[in-house]
């Protein structure tokens, strides 16, 4: 239908019909006030009538909100009479807001049944076209399916306004998915609350049903006297077996990602044989004290059985002293790269940048070619030829450079590895793609558990990579070659194919000094470096007692298994999540749904190519979607509180053992503070300002009619009704602006997160 054009004066003028929103329903007009009101055009059987009877109040409720579906219009319970306890005598159920009178009332019959007695039809208010009726919040609610994606895209750090969008493409469109953003906003804050401030002992609990349940699981907390959550150490059965292969060199380095209460994530991190970062052990903790660092490397000792031969960490005094304490066997390496990256600041950009000072100390530093000796000469002569001797800096890292240099280093076997804790960096990056800073601490390891799964994932891929690939030989006459790429994995084969190739083709072998230090300086001559002297590699004499007759094999005593492609067996797919960690029946239920939705994906991806085929298994389904509305009895549906605690595991049953730390400080976090929109600093105004809403017996604000002590402004009527539909009105009003506000919260929650 559309509105009738306007006539319009003056040139110019060529306004056309333009379609507008009409009312639905039929429309009545007052012929002395002109009032409007409208009546729901619907089928007779689903209108209420007089006298109509109902076995419950909820029977009624849903008779009415059905009738009220079917012309877009929202409904609410309303007030009831209830002269013994339990026992509902007459109930109201009107249309909601905008004063409108429209409603059923019933009453309790002597048979216990309710009947209509009062049956008011016409409404003061238009009705929703049937296209924008999935809004009404009657038709707006999450399934069981929606709850556990946004729970589990949370997993991997895809928020509730995303998973929403995300919904739109399988359900066909935003009206199709059966709720809103807000919707999907509300049911994760919503879930956030009820973890609240059960946060630790949720998690404290989660870990102590994974070591019940998993094998040679370890898990460690400590708290204060209080009970407030200090320290936690976790580390699960591949972890164990991953540190006894690639333990020798380990990476501990206290990260910038932090949840809600700024504690702190230490992963402990090695490199596996792909030459990848491997996660050993993971840790949160409260503070960065000696004590609380020595506390967590016990608990690493415990569940590993040592400690590592070399732990490399950055310049935290807190650190050196508990490694020193508890870790005493362990060699502690500084991180270069930490140190090296003040030197500009520390000795002038205009030294670094406009002379080779800079050039000639990394030449010094960053390499393993030299002699203790020969780099405390080689530093000497730097430092004197730029006047820099008397350095303050300078003298102090070269005190203790035995930490941190590689030339003392050759008689640790370091693999190669991490002269730098970059390793650590590059684990935080890795993490920090599935956390965020505001995330609670069941999230936080929910978060952890995704990551670790994506890391053994990938290191799955690279074994089926190197095992069922060919790289490309370049001698295939010679043997060492096809012999390397059968002994390492994929990564490491490439670099020993490289350094092959360079022997054969670039070098050659001038002279070799025997030492009396029992090792021996070999010249090696690069042909491709023309206008450059021999370089000078040492090796030790122990390691040149190999012999063989064609000098065309891999000794075998050379070949490290931490390189190889067998090195380690590979872990169960999800060996963190895939655990079952009870045998309730919400784990039950989430299994037979994801082997439905394989299956069903399955079918589907078989049968889209075959149109009938296709129409056939949507026929087949639509069939028993029918039979089972008719023969599958409709319990009442599960509370929200129920619903968080099957998703969460953690049902409050026994009392709380750890209570969640407050908000902690660490060095280097500056001023806790953001920046916020003009939006959101309207918002805050706005909620200062606002007090209360007006309470509908004396007009002010502050409280309501339930709690006023002021006479009433304006008389209302004495009946009992009248009063009745005032207490319901004040509640209603503070029930719905109470929703309201939580939509706002989201929407500032929204515009941080997305």
């Amino acid at each position: 239908m559309e509105a009738p054009a306007s006539n319009c004066s003056g040139s110019g003028c060529n306004r056309r019909d333009i379609p507008t929103y009409q009312p639905v329903g039929n429309v009545q007009v007052s012929p002395n006030s002109e009032r409007r009101t409208f009546i729901p055009d619907v089928d007779d059987l689903i209108k209420p009538q007089m006298y109509m009877l109902f076995d419950s109040l909820e029977n009624a409720f849903l008779f009415y909100q059905r009738y009220a579906k079917a012309e877009g219009f929202t409904v609410r319970k309303g007030t009831q009479y209830e002269p013994r306890k339990g026992v509902i005598h007459n109930k109201w159920v009107p249309s909601i807001r905008t004063g409108c009178e429209a409603c059923i009332r019933v009453k309790l019959n002597p048979d216990n049944l309710y009947f209509v007695y009062h049956f008011e039809e016409s409404h003061n208010h238009s009705f929703v076209a049937e296209d924008d009726r999935y809004l009404l919040p009657e038709n707006r609610s999450m399934n069981y399916v929606q709850e556990e994606a946004v729970n589990a895209l949370s997993a991997i750090y895809v928020g509730p306004v995303r998973a929403f969008n995300i919904m739109r493409t399988p359900y066909g469109g935003f009206d199709k998915v059966g709720a809103t953003k807000v919707d999907f906003k509300n049911f994760k804050r919503d879930l956030n609350r009820y973890i609240a401030e059960y946060d630790a002992d949720m998690v404290i609990k989660r870990l102590r049903r994974k070591k019940e349940f998993m094998p040679n699981f370890s898990m460690e907390y400590l708290t204060t006297a209080d009970g407030v959550l200090r320290a936690l150490f976790w580390a699960d059965g591949d972890s164990k077996r991953n540190f006894n292969i690639f333990g020798d060199v380990v990476s501990f380095d206290a990260t910038y990602r932090r949840n809600k209460y700024n504690m702190m994530f230490v992963p402990f991190t090695g490199v596996d044989n792909h030459y990848r970062n491997v996660t050993l052990g993971a840790a949160i903790i409260g503070d960065e004290t000696a004590e609380t660092y020595s506390w967590l490397l016990n608990a690493f000792r415990q569940a590993f059985g040592r400690a590592p031969p070399v732990i490399v960490t950055d310049q935290d005094p807190a650190m050196r002293k508990a490694i020193q304490d508890t870790w005493p066997e362990s060699r502690h390496r500084l991180c270069m790269w930490h140190i090296m990256e003040k030197l500009t600041t520390k000795v002038g950009a205009n030294l670094c940048n406009s002379t080779d000072f800079k050039k000639r100390l990394c030449d010094i530093v960053w390499t393993d070619a030299l002699l203790p000796e020969q780099f405390e000469t080689e530093w000497g002569v730097i430092l004197a030829d730029f006047d820099l001797v008397n350095h303050e800096w300078l003298q102090s890292i070269y005190q203790i450079r035995d930490t941190w240099i590689p030339a003392y280093y050759h008689d640790q076997h370091m693999s190669g590895l991490m002269r730098t804790s970059s390793r650590s960096e590059s684990e935080n990056h890795f993490f920090g793609q599935f956390c965020n800073p505001n995330c609670t601490l069941v999230e936080f390891l929910g978060h952890f558990d995704s990551a670790i799964e994506a890391q053994r994932h990938e290191h799955r891929k690279n074994d089926h990579d190197t095992r069922h690939t060919n790289p490309q030989i370049f001698a295939k006459e010679f043997v060492l070659e096809q012999q390397a790429a059968n002994i390492y994995t994929r990564t490491i084969f490439f670099d020993a194919q490289l350094e092959i190739q360079t022997a054969i083709h670039k070098c050659g072998i001038g002279k070799w000094d025997d030492r009396e230090d029992n090792f021996v300086n070999i010249s090696v001559k690069d042909f491709s470096q023309t206008y450059t002297t021999f370089f000078q590699v040492m090796m030790r004499q122990l390691d040149m007692t190999v012999s063989c007759s064609c000098n065309r094999q891999f000794p075998e005593r050379y070949i490290m298994r931490r390189w190889t492609r067998e090195a380690i067996p590979n872990s169960a797919p999800g060996a963190i999540l895939g655990i079952s960690e009870s045998d309730d029946r919400y784990q039950q239920v989430n299994g037979v749904v994801r082997e439905i939705t394989r299956s069903a994906d399955s079918l589907i991806n078989r049968l889209v190519h075959n149109f009938d085929a296709l129409c056939a298994f949507r026929d087949h389904v639509v069939q028993y979607q029918s039979t089972a509305d008719q023969a599958v009895v409709n319990a009442p549906p599960r509370s929200r509180r129920d619903r968080f605690a099957e998703i969460t595991g953690y049902t409050q049953e026994t009392p709380v053992t750890v209570r969640m730390p407050k908000t902690v400080r660490f060095k280097g976090m500056g001023k806790p503070s953001r920046m916020k929109s003009n939006r959101e600093m309207a918002i805050i105004q706005s909620a200062k300002k606002k007090k209360g809403r007006e309470c509908s017996n004396c007009k002010r604000r502050g409280h309501n009619i339930r709690t006023c002590t002021y006479p009433a402004r304006e008389k209302a009527d004495d009946s009992s009704e009248s009063d009745e539909a005032a207490l319901e009105g004040d509640d209603e009003e503070e029930l719905e602006d109470a929703a309201g506000e939580g939509d706002d919260e989201e929407e500032l929650e929204d515009e941080e997160q997305e």
